[in-house]
C-alpha cells in the first residue's frame, strides 16, 4: 500500500482525538465565554493544524529517500497542506474584518489590537526559534561554522518571523525544514494585520490616514517577499465571508442539515478535485464550505464537540511545533539513514506514535505559554499606552 493511501490517516486521527479527549478529561478547561466567539471556527482550527502535520509527515517519506522536499503527488495529501493553510488565512480575514464591521460608529483601539497580536503569536514562536537554534547548535557541535555577522543576520530573519526569508543558521543547510517550512505563512498573517487600518478606511471606520499609509507600506514590503495571488484570494474570501455569513438566508442554510451536507461536499471537492489549491475549483469549494461554517454550520456537530474545540486551542502549537518534533526525532532519535530504510507501515507507525507526543506538547504550550501571555494583553496594552503618552508629552515640551 502506498504511503499516500487514505487508510493511513485513520490511526493518527483516532489517536489525536483520543489524546485530546484524555487531556480534556484530566485537565478540564472552562468553556469559552468571549462574546462573539464562533464555536465552529474554534473547532475547525485544530483539524486544519492536524492536516498540515499529516501533509508534512508524508513529505518526509519522500525527503528521506530523495533529499528533495516536494509536495505529495496525490490530490488529498497535497490539499491537506494547501487547503488547510488557505482556510487558516480565511479564518484570520473573517475574524478581523468581522471586528471592523462590528465597529460601525465606534473608535478602534489599534494599540490593543496590535498588542494582542504580538502576545498571541510571538511567545510560542520565540520558543520554536529557540528549538531551531538548539538543534542547529547540536548538529554543528556548538562550533561557529559561519562568520558572526552572517549568523547574526540569519538570527534576525528568524526572530522577525522570517519576513525576509528563513535563512540557514550556522551553516546548517535547509534550516527551515526544522519547522517543516511553516513559518512562511506567519509574515502573511502580519501583512494582513498591517492592512487592517487601510481596510478600516475603506469601510469608513474611525482611522487616521497616516496610520493607514504607514501600515500599508509595511504590508507592501512583506508582500514583496511573498508574492502569490492565491494567498490574497484566501484573505479576500475570508473577509467577504464576514459580511455574507451575517445574511439571514445564509445563516438559515448553515444551521440546517442541508447546510452540513453542502459544507461537507464542498470540503471533499476541495480535497479531491485538483492537486493545487490555486485552481478555481478548490478555491470556490473552500469559499462555500468556509462561508457556511462561518455562518454557524457545525458539520453535523463535529466542529463544536468538546474534543474539537480542545484541539482548536492547541492549533497554533500543533502547527508551529510539529516540524521540530519530526526533524528532531529523525536526526536525534532514529537517525536519517535508518529513517530512510523504514517501510511504509513503519513510517506511518512512526507518525502515529508521534501524534500523542505532539498533542501533549501543544497542550503544554497552550496552557503554559500561549494562554498566560494572551491573558497579559490588557496589562501590556496599558503600559504601551502610558509609554506612548509619555513620549508625546516630551515631544510637546520640546
Amino acid at each position: 500500500m502506498s504511503e499516500q493511501h487514505p487508510a493511513w490517516l485513520i490511526g493518527p486521527c483516532l489517536l489525536v482525538w483520543l489524546s485530546a479527549w484524555v487531556l480534556g478529561r484530566l485537565w478540564r478547561s472552562p468553556e469559552p465565554t468571549q462574546p462573539g466567539r464562533n464555536a465552529s471556527i474554534d473547532g475547525l482550527r485544530g483539524h486544519l493544524a492536524l492536516a498540515v502535520f499529516l501533509h508534512h509527515g508524508v513529505i518526509w517519506h519522500g525527503y528521506l529517500r530523495t533529499g528533495r522536499w516536494e509536495a505529495p503527488s496525490t490530490n488529498l495529501f497535497n490539499q491537506l497542506g494547501q487547503a488547510s493553510v488557505s482556510l487558516f488565512f480565511m479564518i484570520t480575514a473573517f475574524l478581523f474584518v468581522g471586528k471592523l464591521l462590528d465597529k460601525r460608529g465606534q473608535a478602534i483601539d489599534w494599540t490593543r489590537l496590535y498588542v494582542s497580536r504580538v502576545m498571541r503569536l510571538t511567545p510560542l514562536y520565540l520558543i520554536a526559534v529557540l528549538g531551531v537554534v538548539a538543534m542547529c547548535g547540536a548538529l554543528t557541535d556548538w562550533t561557529l561554522q559561519t562568520s558572526l555577522p552572517t549568523l547574526a543576520r540569519a538570527l534576525l530573519h528568524w526572530l522577525f518571523f522570517t519576513i525576509g526569508g528563513a535563512a540557514d543558521l550556522n551553516g546548517v543547510e535547509q534550516t527551515n525544514l526544522m519547522t517543516s517550512g511553516v513559518t512562511w505563512s506567519l509574515p502573511l498573517e502580519w501583512m494582513f494585520y498591517l492592512l487592517l487600518p487601510t481596510l478600516a478606511l475603506l469601510l469608513r471606520r474611525d482611522t487616521r490616514w497616516w496610520m493607514a499609509a504607514a501600515t500599508f507600506l509595511a504590508a507592501w514590503a512583506i508582500w514583496a517577499h511573498h508574492k502569490d495571488a492565491w494567498m490574497l484570494r484566501a484573505f479576500a474570501i475570508g473577509g467577504l465571508s464576514a459580511w455574507v455569513s451575517q445574511q439571514a438566508s445564509v445563516q438559515q442554510l448553515a444551521r440546517s442539515r442541508m447546510g452540513s451536507v453542502c459544507a461537507g461536499v464542498a470540503l471533499v471537492v476541495a480535497l479531491l478535485a485538483t492537486h493545487q489549491v490555486r485552481e478555481w475549483r478548490p478555491m470556490l469549494a473552500l469559499a462555500i464550505a468556509f462561508t457556511l461554517i462561518a455562518a454557524g454550520n457545525t458539520l453535523f456537530g463535529a466542529l463544536v464537540s468538546r474534543t474539537s474545540r480542545a484541539l482548536g486551542d492547541l492549533a497554533y502549537g500543533i502547527y508551529l511545533l510539529h516540524g521540530l518534533m519530526l526533524y528532531g526525532s529523525v536526526h536525534f532519535l532514529i537517525g536519517p539513514d535508518q529513517a530512510a530504510t523504514l517501510t511504509v507501515a513503519q513510517h506511518w507507525g512512526w507518525l502515529t506514535a508521534l501524534t500523542p507526543v505532539l498533542i501533549a506538547l501543544a497542550w503544554a504550550a497552550f496552557h503554559l505559554v500561549e494562554h498566560p501571555c494572551m491573558g497579559m494583553t490588557n496589562a501590556v496594552t496599558h503600559r504601551v499606552k502610558a509609554r506612548l503618552a509619555g513620549w508625546r508629552s516630551i515631544a510637546r515640551r520640546r
